[in-house]
């Protein structure tokens, strides 16, 4: 269930810093733990003609083995106008007792398909893996620029990751205005990456 009394909402301000939307080169990601496989097959998950867009290492769940994020790119669909077409499928893979990884989570809701950024392009920027958490980030506009930055924390109690940190923001590249949310767990609620849903989630935009 998504909570939201007492966000967050920074008004418009001067921004103070390049926007970071833009496809990233060489996203953060934790430091590679030491077990793990550099050779490890992730083609067994890209299913039903999907592609690996990004493959990101790092350990998952805090205990110190090497599980992977995947964002598959589904078959692109013919014909498709600017803003239209199939999100992203992005999956989680930990590894079993033997050390071969498995599929344990996945969500269709959070990356949008690469025509869904406006003029900026894919709105997908990258993703990075902290001990325990993950993070995505995407971006697009045109004269607006936004971006979203949306963090799950692993808990295991329940073996499975919850959303924990959303932050919104709307740039005007040509004023250098801003306005942001900062939503925490508090504020979200309860809810698993499998469950988590973005059109969900308030709004930000600039007056």
């Amino acid at each position: 269930m998504l909570l939201f009394a007492g966000l967050t909402f920074a008004g418009v301000a001067s921004a103070q810093s390049a926007n970071p939307y833009a496809r990233h080169p060489t996203a953060p990601t934790a430091a590679t733990p030491a077990k793990g496989n550099a050779m490890d097959d992730l083609t067994p998950f890209a299913t039903d003609g999907a592609k690996v867009l990004e493959s990101v290492k790092g350990d998952l769940t805090g205990d110190g083995s090497v599980g992977v994020l995947l964002v598959l790119d589904p078959p692109q669909t013919v014909n498709a106008k600017l803003g239209q077409g199939s999100f992203r499928h992005v999956v989680l893979l930990t590894r079993d007792g033997a050390g071969k990884l498995q599929k344990v989570s996945s969500n269709d809701r959070t990356v949008p398909c690469s025509a869904c950024g406006g003029v900026a392009g894919d709105p997908y920027a990258y993703s990075r893996i902290g001990k325990g958490q993950f993070t995505v980030v995407l971006g697009g506009g045109s004269r607006e620029r936004w971006t979203d930055e949306y963090t799950f924390t692993y808990v295991s109690a329940k073996k499975d990751w919850y959303s924990s940190s959303v932050v919104r923001r709307v740039v005007d590249t040509e004023t250098d205005k801003e306005a942001h949310i900062d939503l925490s767990e508090k504020q979200l609620g309860t809810v698993s990456f499998a469950d988590f849903d973005p059109s969900k989630l308030p709004e930000v935009t600039l007056p």
